[in-house]
């Protein structure tokens, strides 16, 4: 019988097609079948069998062991032995090898500098740390962070996939530059880390402030673990701030939000809120900061010092001033200036007397190298094709 014209008008090539849509070609169904067997063993404490991945992701076995054998080829996991069975069979045991590359975080600070890393696993594998002055110049700087970077390097020389910056002073949100500020208690080093510091290996390199890295790091382990709109404040030589909102850390249009030390204290003098505290007697005259050692004076006492008490009026109006703003759901006090108990509840009290909706405070313990550390092994991660951690949801 001959063909139809409709018959032979008919398509013909090698995708099949269900229900009006082509079916995705093998070389991707065999990229989501690795992600599959990928997020199942990056989610496992220990390694694990084939078996053991068909059972959890409803994949064939033979679909299994093809897609770990891409994989054991692509380098990004390894055979760890095997496991004997119940009935005398053995199974071969895989994880993600922590070896195929490695995070790094930079973190500087006015009095030390710290270089991290980290394996695929998201151990650290070094950590280093040198003393610094605040006088430092800018090549010494270079110097003492490129040394601590290719130590780190010889103690784990895996490939570098991802690094993180931090700095103590705001960072230009659209071009990554340390922002100079005419006043700052963290004089600005003018330079720009992707040129200045040996990190050209690595495919991704970010550079943000330092209260925002910490920030991060108390979303993802901290005590606000999960929350999705809380806002950092760090009380030390300078007072900032970070916010996160939706899940979301939010710089601003510069990268100037948060710079809570930087509110006006309202009164004729046109000072800002860092002056004030300064003036109160938690700093030293004619110079911009705080003191750390005068305030703790202060703060630590119990009961609380006129100073101490002023301070918590004006620190508290502040951040009663920014939740208004923001209306976030809780309040992380951090920093140096942040441990003591007395002068916590003193500002808790305030707070929640000028507040419309009340947040939270909690004491954070959260650092600048968690928050960095944690999300250069992120992007290292995406790197090198492997599932990230997923946050947790709201509190």
């Amino acid at each position: 019988m001959a063909e139809s014209s409709t018959q032979r008008d008919i398509p013909r090539g090698p995708a099949k097609r269900v229900d009006g849509l082509a079916a995705p070609r093998p070389e991707v169904l065999a990229s989501i079948t690795d992600q599959h067997v990928l997020r199942v063993i990056g989610d496992s404490p220990a390694p694990v069998s084939r078996a053991e991945i068909a059972e959890a992701t409803g994949l064939s076995k033979p679909a299994v062991s093809a897609a770990a054998a891409r994989l054991l080829e692509r380098g990004v996991l390894r055979d760890v032995g095997v496991r004997e069975g119940r009935r005398g069979g053995v199974a071969t045991l895989f994880e993600i090898d922590p070896n195929h590359g490695r995070s790094m975080a930079v973190v500087i600070q006015d009095d030390a500098i710290t270089v991290q890393t980290r394996d695929l696993h998201g151990v650290v594998r070094a950590e280093l740390e040198a003393a610094v002055s605040s006088e430092s110049r800018r090549a010494e700087l270079i110097l003492l962070v490129n040394g601590l970077i290719a130590d780190a390097q010889q103690a784990f020389p895996a490939p570098l996939l991802a690094a993180t910056v931090s700095i103590a002073d705001p960072v230009d949100a659209k071009l990554g530059v340390p922002l100079v500020l005419e006043r700052s208690v963290f004089p600005a080093v003018p330079l720009d880390p992707r040129a200045a510091f040996d990190l050209s290996d690595a495919a991704q390199v970010v550079i943000d402030n330092d209260v925002n890295w910490a920030t991060l790091g108390e979303f993802r382990e901290g005590a606000l673990h999960g929350c999705e709109n809380f806002v950092y404040i760090h009380f030390g030589r300078g007072i900032g701030g970070g916010m996160l909102l939706d899940g979301r850390l939010y710089r601003g249009h510069r990268g100037l939000a948060g710079e809570v030390g930087y509110l006006r204290d309202g009164g004729s003098e046109h000072r800002d809120i860092t002056e004030r505290l300064a003036a109160a007697g938690l700093g030293t005259a004619g110079q911009y900061g705080l003191d750390l050692r005068m305030a703790t004076e202060h703060l630590s006492r119990s009961p609380l010092t006129s100073v101490a008490l002023e301070a918590a009026d004006v620190l508290a109006l502040a951040i009663a001033n920014v939740a208004i703003a923001v209306n976030p759901q809780a309040v992380a006090f951090g920093g140096p200036l942040s441990t003591f108990p007395a002068f916590t509840e003193a500002l808790r009290e305030r707070i929640a007397r000028v507040s419309i909706d009340t947040p939270e405070l909690v004491v954070s313990t959260s650092t600048p190298l968690l928050g960095a550390g944690l999300e250069a092994h992120r992007l290292a991660l995406q790197e090198a094709g492997l599932p990230q951690p997923t946050e947790s949801p709201a509190r």
